[in-house]
């Protein structure tokens, strides 16, 4: 079992991650659409975090939910160990093209888009599933108009 305070946290982490990595992202590109995008994306990724933080966690455990939160902190850690959830700023960094910068930033929103549907299955309040729902659905329009940028710059190398 997950607690509620779990998931917020690392949600939260990684949106925080995101958001830093594509205000990043922008900095480094030339490309005044793809910066604006990377901002657009940025923002984004802020406002979930915010949203994530307004969750309550105020409801007492009973004895056999402080066992099970035991538990899911461990298995909890275990999933976020690598860092697979967070845009390592190396590899960030030394990108040397466009499409490895967009790349790394794609494959950092299909992980979050993986872990909070996993996440969705330990809620049970309908109203914070229904919010975390649009925030994945959000997460899936970054990971396709990153997609897109990427299309489009392939694009515009063939014609020039």
């Amino acid at each position: 079992m997950f607690t509620i305070a779990d998931i917020r946290n690392i949600a939260m982490q990684i949106e925080r991650n995101g958001e830093e990595t594509y205000r990043k992202a922008a900095e480094l590109t030339n490309d005044p659409d793809l910066a604006a995008a990377f901002i657009q994306m940025a923002d984004e990724e802020k406002r979930h975090a915010e949203w994530f933080e307004t969750i309550e966690m105020n409801r007492e455990l009973t004895e056999s939910e402080r066992e099970m939160e035991a538990v899911g902190k461990t298995i909890l850690q275990e999933m976020v160990k690598d860092n697979t959830f967070s845009l390592d700023e190396e590899k960030l960094a030394s990108a040397e093209t466009f499409a490895e910068l967009i790349n790394e930033s794609k494959k950092f929103e299909e992980d979050t888009i993986i872990f909070y549907e996993m996440l969705s299955g330990f809620i049970d309040d309908h109203e914070t599933m229904q919010q975390l729902h649009e925030i994945i659905i959000e997460e899936k329009k970054h990971s396709e108009d990153l997609r897109k940028l990427l299309d489009n710059a392939a694009a515009k190398m063939e014609d020039g």
